[in-house]
C-alpha cells in the first residue's frame, strides 16, 4: 500500500505541473448573443491591442464571427507592426473556434500586441464579423490581458498591419488568443504523466487492488 500510495502522490505531483500549462482565453469564450452582424464587405481585418502584465506563451488564436468562412487570424507586435504568427480558423455563426499557432509565441510585458481576424468577402457581399459598441464586461478584459481598443481596416490583405483603431468599449471581429503562463507543455512532462500511469497500473496488479 506503501508502494500505491507513492505513486499516486508522484503522479498528482505531476499531474499539478502539467495542469500549470491549462490555455486561459481572455474572453474567456463569452457568450455573443447580443452582438450584431458587422457592414464592412470585401478584406476587412477587425481584432483588438492589447497588454500584458506579465510573460505569457500565446499557443492559439480563435475567432467568433457571424457566417461560416475561413479566417485567417495572426498575432502583431503593433509598436513595430511585425507580424507574430499566423493561422487559419474555419469559423461557425456565433460560435468560437480556434485553431493551434504552428509555433507558440512567448509576449513579454512592455509592448502592445493585437490579436486580427481576416477574410475577403468580396464574393459573397456578405460581412463576416460581428460587433458590439456597448458589450458585456467580459469582452474588454482586464488583468493578465488588458483589453485597448478595437482595431480595423479595410482593403488590405491578411499580411498588412491594421492602422484603424475605436476606442473602448467597443468590440468588432471579436477576436481572442488562447495561451499559457509558464509556457507550453514538455513532451518530457507528458511522457512522465503516462509513465506515472503505468507505475499505477503495475503497482495495483502487483498488490492485487
Amino acid at each position: 500500500m506503501r508502494k500505491l500510495s507513492f505513486v499516486l502522490t508522484a503522479l498528482l505531483l505531476i499531474s499539478a505541473a502539467a495542469m500549470a500549462d491549462t490555455i486561459i482565453y481572455p474572453i474567456g469564450m463569452a457568450d455573443t448573443g447580443s452582438f450584431a452582424n458587422g457592414a464592412g464587405v470585401g478584406a476587412t481585418p477587425r481584432g483588438w491591442d492589447f497588454v500584458i502584465d506579465q510573460p505569457i506563451t500565446v499557443v492559439q488564436l480563435g475567432i467568433n464571427a457571424g457566417v461560416n468562412i475561413p479566417i485567417t487570424m495572426s498575432l502583431w507586435d503593433v509598436n513595430t507592426q511585425t507580424l507574430l504568427g499566423q493561422t487559419t480558423v474555419t469559423s461557425q455563426p456565433f460560435t468560437w473556434e480556434f485553431a493551434d499557432l504552428g509555433t507558440p509565441i512567448s509576449l513579454t510585458p512592455g509592448d502592445t500586441f493585437s490579436v486580427i481576424g481576416w477574410a475577403d468577402t468580396t464574393g459573397t457581399g456578405v460581412p463576416w464579423y460581428i460587433y458590439n459598441n456597448t458589450p458585456p464586461p467580459e469582452f474588454n478584459p482586464t488583468g493578465t490581458v488588458t483589453y485597448l481598443n478595437t482595431r480595423y481596416d479595410n482593403g488590405i490583405g491578411p499580411n498588412d498591419f491594421p492602422q484603424g483603431t475605436l476606442g473602448a468599449p467597443a468590440q468588432y471581429g471579436v477576436a481572442d488568443i488562447g495561451y499559457t503562463v509558464g509556457g507550453v507543455p514538455e513532451p518530457t512532462t507528458l511522457a512522465l504523466i503516462g509513465t506515472g500511469l503505468g507505475l499505477v497500473s503495475i503497482v495495483r496488479r502487483k498488490l492485487n487492488v
